[in-house]
């Protein structure tokens, strides 16, 4: 509850209460409620990535009727198969080492956060869970074949990219020579 308030409490403060703090605060509960399943059990549960999903494509309809595009709706479909074919295809040939779970949870995450900033997050979350890895590691907690739940890194990418994405996404931009729009 303490990491829930946590989080609006930020969300107002970076958005005050404007559309994209009710847009996030949407995103936040199903990353957040997706996230303590995850560490819970050990799975996400479909209920939470299908709502979500259509969560975000209603979101991005009442965007783009409300604008001169339908971006948003193209960023909404951009967005889920950037961040969720990659996982898929690490989970066919990983064999038992990403859930499809992990998949639909990804494709959730660029339908809220569009291609650019879901691929952030999806980096930012293999970063932090291959260091958290490494030092449970090197800590002799764990192995290299002990399993971790992905989706609370995904959760972490996800919400930082959220409130610091306008700063992160240009330096991973540059870092990677990497040209491309919002």
């Amino acid at each position: 509850m303490l990491f829930t308030a946590a989080v609006f409490t930020g969300l107002y403060l970076r958005f005050d209460f404007t559309g994209a703090y009710a847009v996030n605060g949407i995103f936040s509960i199903c990353l957040i409620t997706a996230g303590i399943v995850d560490l819970r059990l050990r799975v996400l549960p479909n209920i939470i990535n299908a709502a979500g999903v259509v969560l975000a494509f209603l979101i991005s309809l009442i965007r783009g009727a409300a604008g001169p595009s339908a971006s948003p709706i193209v960023d909404f479909f951009a967005g889920g198969a950037a961040c969720g074919v990659p996982l898929l295809l690490i989970a066919i040939v990983s064999k038992r080492g990403m859930g499809m779970g992990d998949v639909k949870f990804a494709a959730l995450i660029g339908t809220f956060l569009g291609v650019y900033s879901g691929l952030c997050a999806l980096w930012l979350s293999i970063v932090m869970g291959g260091v958290y890895g490494a030092v449970l590691i090197i800590l002799k907690k764990a192995t290299r074949k002990t399993p971790v739940p992905f989706g609370p890194f995904m959760v972490l990418g996800a919400l930082v990219m959220v409130f610091f994405g306008d700063f992160i996404k240009p330096l991973l931009w540059e870092a990677y020579h990497v040209r491309a729009r919002s």
